[in-house]
């Protein structure tokens, strides 16, 4: 028995490995769960890695204009440094993602009363998060794409919220083209409501470089949500005409946060939730940005109605990538494709409510070029 057990394990190896599908372990986290990481490769050679802890993507390679393949995906080192960390690398955010003000929100004529942190307002679902959480994974092969489905099932109550939610999170890549996707899709048995991204910071330059500097972006952005100073939305959706978030035409991010503005704030950051001016739950593209050092470009498409813009702006140099680089403010960039933050205070706002017997689905995708 155990010599047909063994022999089972070491077929099903072979099977990953021919697919491109490769996996080792990562670690046991400080609740003595092990964790592994997976690391995919399609046709062309591009790379896609995450680990079981918080279904943290710590890589993507993307081709530059010479044919060399660089991580874009900054990361730390190892599974006790994402552990130690709150800025929640690559990570799957939940059940929330963004701020709640006031931390409640009513609901069918029910308050719901979050964990508020010291603000008084909740954000990205409060303790404990969905990124602190060892996920169930299932990898998977066919003939367009490998990857992984991670599973969490998030208990009526957990973080306050109502509902038991079972949420699925699929990472693909595509096997002809240098392009990964993530697909979400959740159920509750209970009303409830969700707002879930993925939490990737980028650097095209390569993950360990300095500055934005040499980054161009693009936006299908028109509006954005206008915030008080907690950054919870107002609920007044903004043009982004002649402010500083009209990206609407390439321009550098890293320019615009060496000039004075009240917008921005001081020290200047972008942390602002962009609207795009697509129809609701389209896949479409939304934003291009081009590395001008690299050669390489990114095209980010998504179902969502709006991402978070974050250029790192608490980067202070104490968290140090696998390179052993010390990451500083504006060393990299999320872009956080979710529901707007505050949605179930915000009537006017796409709706972010699940009830029993709906699905909710999203996606979105990451593509690879060279300029």
């Amino acid at each position: 028995m155990r010599r047909s057990f063994c022999a089972a394990l070491l077929a099903a190896a072979g099977v990953a490995s021919a697919t491109g599908i490769a996996v080792q372990p990562y670690g046991t986290t400080s609740a003595g769960a092990a964790v592994e990481k997976v690391t995919l490769t399609n046709d062309r050679g591009m790379t896609l890695a995450y680990i079981d802890y918080g279904a943290t993507i710590v890589a993507a390679t993307a081709a530059d204009r010479t044919g060399a393949r660089r991580n874009v995906v900054l990361d730390l080192p190892d599974l006790a440094a994402y552990q130690r960390s709150t800025r929640k690398w690559g990570a799957i955010i939940g059940r929330y993602a963004g701020r709640i003000g006031g931390a409640h929100y009513t609901l069918d004529g029910k308050t719901v009363r979050l964990q508020p942190n010291l603000r008084g307002l909740t954000i990205h679902g409060g303790p404990p998060g969905y990124e602190q959480r060892v996920w169930r994974r299932r990898d998977f092969a066919d003939s367009a794409s490998i990857g992984s489905v991670y599973t969490l099932v998030s208990p009526d109550g957990d973080q306050s919220f109502p509902g038991t939610l079972t949420l699925h999170v699929t990472y693909r890549l595509l096997r002809a083209s240098d392009e990964f996707r993530i697909e979400y899709e959740a159920v509750t048995d209970a009303p409830t409501v969700i707002n879930v991204t993925n939490h990737a910071y980028f650097n095209l330059a390569g993950a360990g470089s300095s500055g934005l500097a040499t980054h161009r972006f693009r936006f299908g952005a028109d509006r954005y949500a206008v915030t008080d100073a907690n950054r919870v939305p107002t609920g007044e959706l903004a043009s982004v005409a002649g402010t500083p978030l009209d990206f609407r035409k390439p321009a550098s991010a890293a320019a615009r946060l060496q000039a004075p503005s009240v917008l921005l704030g001081d020290p200047p950051g972008f942390d602002h939730s962009l609207v795009f001016g697509k129809q609701p739950g389209q896949l479409a593209t939304v934003a291009v940005i081009d590395d001008t050092s690299s050669g390489i470009r990114m095209e980010i498409g998504t179902t969502e109605p709006s991402a978070q813009f974050y250029t790192a702006n608490a980067f202070d140099g104490k968290e140090v990538g696998v390179s052993g680089t010390a990451y500083q403010r504006y060393d990299g960039f999320a872009f956080e494709t979710q529901h707007l933050p505050d949605s179930p205070n915000q009537p006017s706002f796409p709706s972010t409510v699940l009830r029993p017997g709906e699905v909710f689905r999203s996606k979105t995708s990451f593509r690879f070029s060279q300029k």
